[in-house]
């Protein structure tokens, strides 16, 4: 338990290099004792030296990476510190930006930072004062050192070069005298250029996707510069677009809205990139028009195999030859391999129409119904089944002529759910939409 009567410093010692440490009183040791002195100059104020050495001898102030550091800030998680006490500030951090974040974590913990030789103390008004000068300049530092970078970035890009990061599938980076240059790499550009290819014939990322999944296809495996292996995983849509719409494929840097010439190797032609482009852009149009057309059976297919509802999709090409057709959420999102892949919309709305039909010429139907609700009457009339079912085929026959909102409000009132296997499609009714319909067919009834 904390003793609140007693304030605890950890006195907290740096040398960069090993040389000189072996002596009998050294640099860490000149700077403890200056340490120790002052923590004993501030003995009113209950100020009490902890008697764990906190020494980096050998370590670089230009980062954190030192054991005595993390050992320092692991206590003070613990709670076992109340102040840091360092003979200069650079002993703590030479990096401004990392001197910053070292405070903010003291902040954090309630952990007060003093300098010895320098009139640093956040214990006091003055030394915080003095703390947020630092970090606004720590502050500068950062924004200056991120335009650096940027400014770097851009120019390399402007020659073409390759500026980093995981590198894209299809390519390696050869790091020959540290030139980081991409390379092509044969059996993942392979693999770049069949999806291309299949796209080009298919319209359809997720089923480009789907296809290299089932062939066992996996995305490129690479190993980081310490050393991971970071493996191939399965292919989805987004993977599938996002190399679709990388211009490096076809030997282009692209920074911001510019393109330049790249000092690589390009893997697809100008022509599949240019034909890959436009695809893209029309279907990505046509698929804003179909979200605004109600199609009749919109809201109620489900995949028989997952229970996801499937959505609906459109691709065309060259705007001339369309497919419109449902896939499982699953399938459309994450690519996991439902069994159930694409459906075909006018296929089956053609087939829930089919059998609505079939059901409509059922006397069965018609008389279970009718003892349900009592007499199916228009205007005071009854009803027969016969003219009821001939009323029902009309409605039939009228079906391509309606409005798809029309067609929409039909099935609808009738359908609860409809679910999708490969070889069946099961529809389920309402009873209640059933009774409606029937007793709405007898407007086609002929006096």
């Amino acid at each position: 338990m904390k003793n609140t009567n007693l304030i605890r410093c950890a006195i907290y010692t740096r040398k960069s290099t090993e040389e000189g440490l072996n002596m009998e009183f050294n640099s860490l040791d000149a700077q403890r004792e200056s340490g120790e002195n002052y923590i004993a100059s501030q003995k009113e104020k209950r100020w009490f030296c902890l008697p764990t050495h906190y020494d980096d001898g050998g370590y670089s102030g230009g980062n954190i990476e030192r054991p005595a550091l993390k050992q320092l800030l692991a206590d003070i998680k613990a709670g076992k510190i109340d102040v840091v006490v360092v003979y200069k500030i650079d002993r703590l951090s030479r990096s401004i930006c990392d001197f910053a974040e070292l405070c903010k974590f003291f902040d954090e913990y309630n952990v007060s930072f003093v300098s010895v030789t320098q009139d640093i103390n956040t214990h006091t008004s003055a030394g915080r004062m003095m703390l947020n000068i630092l970090v606004t300049f720590a502050q500068y530092e950062r924004e200056i050192i991120g335009e650096r970078i940027r400014d770097k970035v851009a120019a390399s890009k402007r020659k073409g070069k390759y500026c980093g990061g995981t590198p894209p599938m299809g390519y390696i980076v050869d790091r020959e005298n540290n030139a980081k240059k991409l390379v092509v790499e044969p059996a993942e550009a392979a693999k770049v250029k069949q999806i291309f290819e299949l796209y080009t014939k298919i319209g359809s990322a997720a089923e480009v996707a789907n296809q290299l999944n089932e062939a066992g296809l996996t995305t490129a495996q690479w190993t980081s510069r310490n050393g991971r292996v970071h493996p191939g995983k399965k292919f989805d849509t987004q993977k599938i677009y996002q190399i679709l719409k990388n211009p490096i494929y076809v030997g282009i840097i692209r920074h911001g809205e510019h393109d330049y010439p790249g000092e690589h190797r390009a893997i697809i032609s100008q022509d599949l990139w240019e034909a890959t482009q436009l695809l893209l852009q029309t279907n990505t149009v046509s698929s804003k028009r179909q979200a605004k057309h109600i199609t009749p059976l919109q809201g109620l297919v489900y995949c028989g195999y997952c229970g996801k509802r499937m959505t609906e999709n459109y691709t065309s090409k060259r705007k001339v030859a369309h497919y419109r057709y449902y896939i499982c959420k699953i399938n459309s999102r994450h690519n996991r391999h439902c069994s159930l892949r694409t459906v075909p919309i006018p296929e089956l709305e053609n087939l829930v129409v089919r059998e609505i039909a079939r059901l409509f010429q059922s006397p069965t139907l018609v008389a279970g119904i009718q003892a349900k609700t009592g007499e199916l009457t228009i205007d005071g009339k009854e009803l027969s089944s016969e003219q009821v079912i001939s009323a029902l085929q009309n409605l039939q026959e009228t079906w391509s002529n309606m409005f798809p909102v029309e067609q929409y409000q039909v099935i609808h009132m009738l359908i609860s759910k409809i679910t999708v296997f490969r070889d069946q499609v099961k529809i389920e009714y309402k009873i209640e939409g059933l009774e409606q319909i029937f007793k709405e067919a007898g407007a086609f009834v002929n006096d």
